[in-house]
């Protein structure tokens, strides 16, 4: 079976680098260009992983984990790391309490994304 990895990102760009560094991984990954895709997605695919960019139209990362949290699904508890190039104060503890487990920070770089990977992968959330 294969390792499928969602990752949810409205930049083309950050699109491609993602999928090109997870897919060098091993896994396969399908994209979502905002939150609301990402929230069919996984309510349609199993993955092991979740990749959520927080800041993106439509809906964003931090209402798309809630809402794949509180919906009955097969990624209700699959770990959901934030992707974000906003280095605020609080910004941790705001995506935990989306429900979020991590978070990676842009621009992204291969070895943290690999690391990142492998730790969450098929890990259950703590949310």
């Amino acid at each position: 079976m294969a390792k499928k990895i969602l990752v949810v990102e409205d930049d083309f760009a950050n699109q491609q680098v993602s999928g090109l560094f997870l897919k060098k991984f091993g896994y396969e990954v399908d994209i979502a260009a905002n939150g609301a895709i990402a929230v069919e997605q996984a309510l349609e695919n199993e993955y092991g992983l979740i990749l959520m960019d927080c800041q993106m139209p439509i809906m964003d990362g931090f209402e798309a984990a809630r809402t794949i949290r509180t919906q009955e699904g097969p990624n209700q508890t699959t770990a959901i790391v934030a992707l974000t190039a906003n280095l605020m104060n609080g910004i941790n503890q705001t995506c935990r309490e989306s429900g979020m487990d991590d978070v990676l920070n842009k621009p992204i770089k291969m070895q943290e994304m690999q690391e990142t990977a492998e730790r969450w992968y098929n890990q259950k959330s703590n949310a």
